[in-house]
């Protein structure tokens, strides 16, 4: 790839919610839509902000059929002509759900999923992060999960690109430290992705550095002090930095290989996504030389002391193993057979065969 394109204008702020009426006003919404989850829709008393009618809270751990369905009737007999969604990933991405349903006036998930058209009309958003991984506020795409099925989809269209997305270290001051620590791997994992990607360019890698330098900075002072709002709103604008490196590449192997420890164990997402990140950079490592160099230089450590700091992550706050999961050992065959994600394993730089993906979990176990 030679061109870098994203369309969002990142916002960053200390008081979100006059930012948030100031950017409405701007986009001309006037009656919008409120995506968020239970807890922030009580922590953030969104209720005495906004009409309650137009408040969809009701969003879970992860965006699943039923809650996009549930969010598209929602939408019916009301007349909104704004999406604001304030949230994590999963927030985030029914949101998308839900301006894809306002956009086109289709109301069935699959038919959303699978529109390829230029949509009719074009419904402004607003988004506004309340973790420090996803980075859903500065991408096109959103993931579905089916959970009849035991499936991953993705919902996809440079319409859905967030007008706006406003950063405020506050909205996370919330998050339990491991919350944060889970989301902020996500936001490495989209790091690394994006160097070791087949769609990588000078401006995606560039922001993937910048992202995993402040996270390697920023994750032990957050673990000594995670109430420090400095702190936090290095972490989120670290994230939103992958996001913005990652809306070009999409992510590899590190998220392909994820999606069934999801699926079928719940492992959450930012852990799942990062669990195979030491031996997929030792697979890539070749490959990806100099940014890596840079990356060492830069945080003045060899390779094996990144690899270190990497691993320190998660250390004395989540488990960090398939079988601290419970995961089975004689799954990993099963495993590495659904591994697979069509769009995802293929952008890696190496190619993986099944045997190398079994030897990764293997590996990680």
């Amino acid at each position: 790839m030679s061109n870098y394109y994203n369309p969002v204008k990142v916002i960053k702020t200390d008081n979100w919610l006059l930012e948030l009426n100031t950017r409405m006003k701007e986009l001309n919404i006037s009656s919008p839509i409120i995506v968020a989850s239970p807890g922030n829709r009580k922590r953030l008393n969104l209720e005495s902000k906004f009409n309650p009618d137009s408040i969809f809270g009701e969003v879970g751990t992860n965006p699943t059929f039923e809650t996009c369905e549930n969010a598209v009737e929602f939408c019916r007999g009301k007349k909104f002509d704004g999406v604001v969604a304030i949230g994590g990933g999963s927030v985030m991405d029914t949101a998308k759900v839900i301006k894809a349903h306002l956009s086109t006036k289709k109301t069935g998930i699959f038919k959303l999923i699978g529109y390829t058209d230029d949509y009719p009309q074009s419904i402004p958003s607003i988004f506004l992060p309340t973790t420090h991984g996803t980075a859903s506020e500065v991408t096109m795409w959103g993931t579905i999960w089916d959970m009849d099925e035991k499936k991953k989809h993705s919902i996809s269209h440079v319409s859905l690109y967030p007008d706006i997305a406003i950063l405020d270290g506050a909205l996370t001051l919330s998050l339990p430290l491991d919350i944060s620590i889970i989301t902020t791997l996500d936001a490495l994992s989209h790091s690394f992705e994006s160097i070791w990607n087949k769609n990588a360019n000078s401006t995606s890698t560039e922001y993937a550095i910048t992202a995993i330098c402040s996270i390697l900075d920023n994750v032990p002072m957050l673990k000594a002090n995670p109430d420090d709002l400095n702190i936090h709103n290095n972490l989120l604008h670290a994230s939103t930095t992958a996001g913005l490196a990652f809306s070009n590449t999409k992510t590899a192997a590190a998220h392909s290989i994820s999606y069934p420890l999801t699926i079928h164990y719940g492992i959450p997402h930012g852990v799942a996504s990062s669990l195979s990140l030491i031996p997929l950079l030792d697979i890539n490592r070749e490959w990806i030389k100099e940014p890596l160099d840079r990356i060492c230089n830069k945080m003045e450590l060899t390779y094996e002391k990144l690899k270190e700091a990497i691993m320190s992550i998660p250390e004395g706050i989540i488990p960090y193993s398939l079988n601290d999961w419970g995961i089975p050992e004689d799954h990993l065959p099963k495993l590495a057979d659904e591994s697979f994600t069509k769009g995802r394993m293929e952008n890696n730089i190496v190619a993986l065969t099944n045997d190398d993906v079994f030897m990764i979990l293997k590996d990680i176990y």
